[in-house]
């Protein structure tokens, strides 16, 4: 598949989708296409997080500037100081040597271990409290005699009768203690409303009376003010009919709630005395007893039942945990060892074109400052980068073109051109995936097979600005 991808930016457009993608959007649109997940740790946070592009194109890209001068791979991005160990980890991603796939499944082991060390505590404990439970019940009434299905039938139906009665009863004595306050209060301002019109008659100043709750004498003041009234006669009629109203009504509801009331009782006495008269019913609190302890009992023994396949499974896992690590380290020991080995003859077959050039400096995955000055140095860094484009090449986990900005940044020898641009045929060119290489046009005469290269020729500015406003038209850059 063939994909346009256009950059203006932090803002992406890609020919296979309509809106525009920002750097984090446009990195895992890449790490789809590639097929490959890279995840890198943060320097601050110790999170593991996707990688963003630049991560995935960094082995593949030298820069003129930044890439002949300290680490090698090390200056090619800013953007990439937020993770750890670049670009270590980023190799040992590409190359599948990556420790974090390790240490996820090392993290399941634990959790699995912890896990079953939790359920076999809980099988120990559980047989011991199942032991001390059998032992203390060893004289539990025997229930084998009875009729276990009937008499199940039986319990279960009067249980559920009684436990409906039950709570019917409940229900209205609550409803009964509360039309019964409120018929009480009721009556309560109905005394006093009496007291009021008996007293307004009378044209006394005060009433005397005695309230029913604190067995205080009511005066005319305050029974107004509680029943929040004036001193009107017409008022307080009309508010004695409507208290009697009420006092009639919550009379008959509390009737009607205890008549409610000792039916439910009644009920509840019919049943009880139901169970009494069974005969096979005559041991049902001991059966209860037995039923239940047993019932305790099997209970526990089927969660210990439920914990041993728990225990099990979670074996079996571990076992399978350890098998996967174990087979994961041992290919990626048998993976580093090949890779090491291609490493040295990589730099052996390179030396043998770069004469004089001490490769010994850098390990496998060592990402040190290059020592040296001048074109020297710089046949050491060209040195070690066609290693690492040669082990992509064989080992990498994803191909993308290869791009290499000018390596001379010095004034440079006949010998050490020839040794150079001979390397780049032979460790650069060799391959048949694309690959970009920048060179000035007095050096092709350095090239063995210069017509078999597609040249671009770049003269003054790359882009016009003509050039610039058609392309913007057609990609729909913003300015």
């Amino acid at each position: 598949m063939e994909y346009t991808i256009t950059r203006q930016k932090n803002i992406f457009r890609v020919s296979d989708k309509v809106e525009v993608m920002n750097v984090k959007e446009y990195s895992e649109w890449l790490q789809i296409k590639l097929n490959f997940n890279m995840k890198l740790v943060n320097k601050w946070t110790k999170n593991v997080h996707d990688a963003y592009s630049t991560a995935l194109i960094l082995p593949f890209y030298i820069d003129q500037d930044d890439s002949w001068d300290g680490a090698i791979y090390r200056q090619i991005s800013a953007t990439l100081g937020q993770y750890t160990s670049i670009p270590e980890d980023v190799f040992k991603s590409i190359f599948s040597l990556s420790t974090l796939e390790m240490k996820e499944l090392q993290n399941c082991l634990t959790n699995s271990i912890k896990e079953k060390n939790a359920s076999e505590s809980t099988i120990t404990n559980f047989f011991k409290i199942v032991k001390e439970y059998k032992e203390e019940h060893l004289n539990t009434p025997s229930v084998t005699k009875i009729d276990k299905v009937a008499l199940n039938y039986d319990i279960d139906k009067y249980l559920r009768m009684l436990n409906d009665y039950n709570e019917q009863a409940t229900r209205y004595k609550v409803q009964l203690l509360n039309k019964q306050e409120s018929l009480d209060l009721q009556k309560q301002e109905l005394s006093e409303l009496e007291q009021l019109l008996k007293m307004n008659k009378s044209r006394y100043r005060s009433i005397e009376g005695e309230c029913k709750y604190c067995h205080s004498n009511l005066t005319t003041e305050k029974s107004l003010t509680r029943l929040n009234l004036s001193n009107n006669f017409f008022e307080i009629s009309l508010l004695k009919e409507i208290v009697e109203k009420n006092i009639r009504n919550l009379t008959i509801e509390v009737s009607d709630f205890r008549a409610q009331q000792n039916l439910i009782e009644s009920k509840v006495d019919e049943i009880s005395s139901r169970i009494q008269k069974s005969k096979e019913l005559l041991t049902i609190d001991e059966y209860v007893k037995a039923t239940a302890k047993n019932e305790a009992v099997n209970e526990m023994e089927s969660l210990i039942d439920k914990q041993v396949v728990l225990k099990s499974s979670l074996e079996e896992e571990i076992k399978d945990l350890r098998k996967k690590i174990n087979d994961l380290d041992k290919e990626k020991k048998e993976l580093k060892e090949s890779i090491n080995k291609t490493y040295a003859t990589l730099q052996y077959e390179i030396k043998m074109i770069l004469t004089d050039t001490d490769m010994d400096e850098l390990k496998f995955l060592e990402f040190k400052k290059i020592a040296g000055s001048g074109m020297d140095k710089n046949k050491k860094y060209l040195a070690y980068y066609l290693v690492y484009f040669n082990l992509l090449r064989k080992f990498g986990s994803y191909e993308i073109p290869f791009c290499m900005d000018s390596f001379i940044k010095n004034e440079i020898s006949e010998d050490n051109a020839k040794q150079m641009f001979s390397a780049i045929e032979e460790f650069f060119f060799s391959d048949h995936t694309q690959s970009f290489f920048s060179i000035v046009s007095e050096n092709l005469k350095y090239l063995k097979y210069q017509d078999s290269y597609k040249k671009v020729k770049v003269d003054g500015k790359i882009l016009s600005e003509e050039r610039y406003k058609d392309i913007s038209l057609r990609f729909k850059l913003d300015n």
